[in-house]
């Protein structure tokens, strides 16, 4: 099929008809952390909020927004980075902007961006920024505010809200935008799934991993069947995020530390797939843990189209082709000598369904540095390459899931997008109404502290040094008083 043309034509063929899929491969963003780093995300999957705005009745008033935003330095926009091809992506679309990109390898990135914002020369003015370290630079004076460039909540009406949820810290300020997303989903070996489940279509396959209680059974029942060849999960240490995502609890009520029935019933899962080995517990995302699924030996991993295309080699916005050789013509059936065939059908590939709970493993946003001093540069870079229709309709063509609820349903509902990677799914089809429910905690420093106490006293008690269920809540309990300076 023909490639869009793109420029001024675009945004008008965007809005007026469906998107159409190019056959050229996306540009990869480089997650600058290990894909295992725990990420906390969604908690209470409700309807996303439409608008960005702060209601008449909320207590809490955004920040004020500047008359005028003004550079104060003539020298070029210096933008730090983790991607390589982010250089070329703020080429393509901001020829306009002197700049200077700085790359530095994801290993070390963080390390050397501490080191510029400290320093006198050529510091940031903007910087990208992973899910596993957004937090941290969201609530630190590293960062301004989107409001000190001149971007207001309400201009975020089209963004995924979880997006600039995660980034808001406690003077109300939204830090960062997010440029592109990574929500998460199941992503199983459709021939697996029929030859351990008995069935590999995404309907019949989303019921049977469902919930918690059913992915068990299932995991029992593929371990035992394959003698233990095959398992169901790739690892254990993806449950802990997805899990927690469907947590609607607060930890503290009254000054205590409120313990509720999923504590347990997390534990007690946690502990079945440890002690029949129910699972692979290679670390996850390591060599050895893509290898196990790209070698037919696990059933499904939880993902996004990110780690999808890390893992297994998907490719995100490319137009498949069928590789496949055509049927065997059927012979003609008034020819009592000719050979009855049947059409054989191979079933292969990958299919995507909605993990329990919804959530994310990942994704890219962008921040001010509070070294900026291209403010009116810098807002403009942002809303070009995080606001702009014209811009996030070309990325979603190029197979970036980028931050606008309309674009994505636009690619949803188109036939264009469907892979034959994916066995004909539409893949935004699944994962833009996941998007929309991730929601974020309202608390997040307390659920980070009940994330490592959690998996702290998980390993020492599937390790037996601590001895019961009762104790291990105890523990956390205890543990939480003390992080949270509650008196017990």
């Amino acid at each position: 099929m023909k490639r869009l043309k793109l420029g001024a034509l675009l945004l008008a063929v965007s809005m007026m008809m469906p998107l159409c899929a190019c056959k050229e491969k996306a540009e990869k963003q480089t997650n600058p952390t290990s894909s295992s780093t725990s990420t906390k995300t969604s908690k209470k999957p409700t309807e996303t909020e439409s608008e960005p705005t702060t209601s008449e009745t909320d207590p809490v008033v955004d920040p004020t927004v500047p008359s005028e935003v003004t550079d104060e330095s003539e020298d070029p926009l210096v933008i730090y980075g983790y991607d390589k091809n982010f250089k070329k992506t703020v080429e393509g679309y901001l020829t306009d902007v002197e700049f200077e990109y700085v790359y530095i390898e994801p290993e070390l990135y963080y390390v050397k961006l501490e080191e510029a914002l400290k320093s006198d020369t050529k510091t940031p003015d903007l910087y990208m920024m992973d899910a596993a370290h957004l937090e941290d630079w969201t609530n630190s004076d590293r960062s301004l505010g989107i409001e000190q460039l001149g971007i207001q909540k309400s201009d975020l009406y089209d963004q995924f809200a979880y997006t600039w949820q995660v980034s808001v810290d406690s003077e109300n300020s939204i830090k960062a935008l997010g440029f592109e997303l990574a929500p998460s989903v199941i992503i199983y070996n459709r021939a697996l799934a029929e030859k351990t489940l008995g069935c590999y279509e995404p309907s019949d396959v989303a019921e049977k991993l469902s919930d918690w209680n059913r992915i068990l059974d299932l995991a029992h029942d593929v371990n035992i069947n394959s003698e233990g060849t095959i398992k169901l999960l790739a690892d254990r240490k993806q449950i802990h995020d997805v899990y927690w995502a469907a947590h609607t609890e607060p930890w503290v009520e009254n000054g205590t530390i409120a313990v509720g029935s999923d504590f347990e019933q997390y534990i007690l899962l946690q502990e079945s797939l440890f002690a029949e080995s129910l699972t692979g517990e290679k670390v996850p995302y390591s060599k050895e843990w893509a290898s196990d699924l790209n070698t037919d030996m696990v059933v499904f991993f939880f993902g996004s189209l990110q780690t999808a295309a890390d893992v297994i080699g998907y490719v995100p916005g490319h137009e498949e082709t069928n590789d496949k050789e055509p049927a065997e013509t059927q012979p003609d059936a008034s020819d009592p000598m000719a050979e009855t065939t049947e059409e054989v059908v191979e079933i292969t590939g990958w299919g995507i369904i909605p993990a329990p709970a919804p959530t994310y493993d990942g994704g890219t946003w962008l921040m001010a540095a509070s070294t900026c001093d291209k403010k009116e540069t810098a807002a403009h870079v942002l809303r070009v390459l995080t606001l702009s229709k014209d811009t996030l309709t070309d990325l979603a063509v190029n197979g970036h899931f980028v931050n606008s609820r309309s674009i994505m349903k636009q690619c949803a509902d188109d036939p264009n997008f469907i892979s034959d990677f994916l066995g004909g799914q539409n893949p935004y089809a699944i994962l833009v109404p996941e998007a929309e429910k991730i929601q974020i905690s309202d608390d997040p420093n307390t659920d980070r502290y009940a994330d490592a106490e959690i998996e702290r006293l998980l390993d020492a008690y599937l390790n037996g040094e601590i001895e019961s269920i009762d104790e291990l809540r105890q523990q956390f309990v205890v543990g939480m008083e003390e992080l949270l300076g509650i008196a017990g």
